[in-house]
């Protein structure tokens, strides 16, 4: 158990890693047009110009919590397991790349092992317990 949380912690870092190149190549190329002068955008587009910049912080909130959830997975915390099961409930709809990750996260959390994971203090067995 404590295996596949590690390896999906490090599938949360590169997705993580890979949105935030993302942001910064959008934020690159459209000259901050979408991101950080949205709110002057609007004079010329105003819908586009919102949305587009909302939508590119939503991606970089997403890449920092997705950052930070595997970072904690890779430390075994159970605050992380929870970020990284809301987190995979999102990236369930984000064909494909997130639904590989989404998936396996949703089953590793739901099976015994991971809900024990998840709610440590309804088993104090955790450290104790060698099947993990």
């Amino acid at each position: 158990m404590k295996i596949w949380l590690r390896i999906l912690g490090g599938a949360y870092i590169v997705m993580g890693g890979l949105n935030f190149f993302l942001f910064m190549f959008i934020l690159v190329v459209y000259g901050g047009k979408g991101g950080i002068e949205a709110i002057r955008v609007e004079e010329y587009v105003p819908v586009i110009g919102h949305l587009g910049g909302w939508v590119l912080y939503v991606l970089l909130g997403f890449s920092a919590a997705s950052i930070l959830a595997g970072v904690g997975l890779l430390a075994l915390t159970a605050w992380s397991g929870r970020l990284a099961l809301f987190l995979s409930i999102v990236d369930v709809f984000i064909f494909p790349f997130g639904t590989i990750i989404a998936l396996p996260t949703i089953i590793t959390l739901f099976s015994k092992q991971g809900r024990e994971f998840l709610f440590p203090a309804l088993n104090s067995n955790w450290n104790n317990n060698k099947d993990l």
